[in-house]
């Protein structure tokens, strides 16, 4: 297959282009910046994969690079995360982090759908999301706002391609915790997208650490569960809709819609 990966510079999109790469797969691992595009060069070299990588910023014209090429499946896979109370955060930081994680996202998401259309390609779309989308964790609401939204909008399109009767199938992924330091980042960093007219500001650094402790306990160490799952789905006939991993995590969410929905 022709698999397109965003957010490859490290982490889950990293491991699964590499997995994928290994397997026979036709990779294209895309970053966000030109440095980060030498980085990823040299970690291929490094562990001998075979993909092709280039700069993609999904929020500038270079979305249109798809365009000119025949993909099978995309991993929609870039993202951010913006800390910082909702009540108080310059609203300009609430549209950056949703440029990227819903309007970018989609945008990215429907010109592969078009040419996947125009192209005859029976193709598989990967959006990554979250299950902190179906959680109002406070001062990440930014973020997980952005992915409840991506969510809904992606299980919307399932229905519509049933309309349709179309043979291209979409996924979500919804990762739990995994340590890939994306989540540290957007605790440190809150207090850079905070109103210093927050009545918390002056406690940010207890809430922060509180934050890190929480994550410190339900982060997971090893992702290689996730990325074997997406790949089982992605060389599946019909991938299943939601991808939810570790395992465990299924229950937890029967467990949160029963007691505190």
């Amino acid at each position: 297959m022709r698999i397109l990966i965003t957010g490859a510079t490290s982490g889950i999109g990293y491991k699964l282009g590499v997995e994928l790469a290994k397997r026979g797969h036709i990779v294209y691992m895309c970053t966000h910046t030109v440095e980060e595009l030498f980085y990823l060069r040299e970690k291929l070299k490094r562990d001998n994969v075979k993909a092709i990588s280039f700069k993609m910023d999904i929020t500038t014209e270079d979305i249109y690079l798809v365009n000119n090429i025949k993909i099978d499946c995309l991993i929609n896979h870039a993202g951010i995360g913006i800390g910082g109370s909702l009540l108080y955060m310059d609203v300009d930081f609430l549209r950056k982090n949703y440029e990227v994680n819903i309007f970018s996202s989609f945008k990215l998401l429907r010109l592969v759908y078009e040419n996947m259309v125009k192209n005859k390609i029976d193709g598989k779309i990967f959006v990554t999301s979250s299950v902190a989308a179906y959680l109002p964790f406070p001062f990440l609401g930014c973020y997980t706002s952005s992915k409840a939204a991506i969510t809904m909008l992606c299980r919307t399109i399932k229905e519509e391609l049933k309309y349709l009767k179309s043979n291209i199938c979409i996924s979500i992924i919804e990762p739990g915790a995994y340590k890939t330091g994306f989540n540290q980042v957007m605790i440190d960093n809150k207090n850079k997208f905070m109103n210093k007219e927050n009545p918390i500001y002056d406690n940010i650094e207890s809430i922060n650490k509180i934050q890190r402790n929480l994550f410190r306990l339900l982060e997971k160490d090893d992702y290689s569960d996730l990325v074997k799952k997406i790949i089982k789905e992605i060389e599946r006939k019909r991938s299943k809709f939601i991808i939810r991993r570790p395992l465990g995590l299924n229950i937890f969410m029967k467990f949160y819609y029963l007691f505190f929905y």
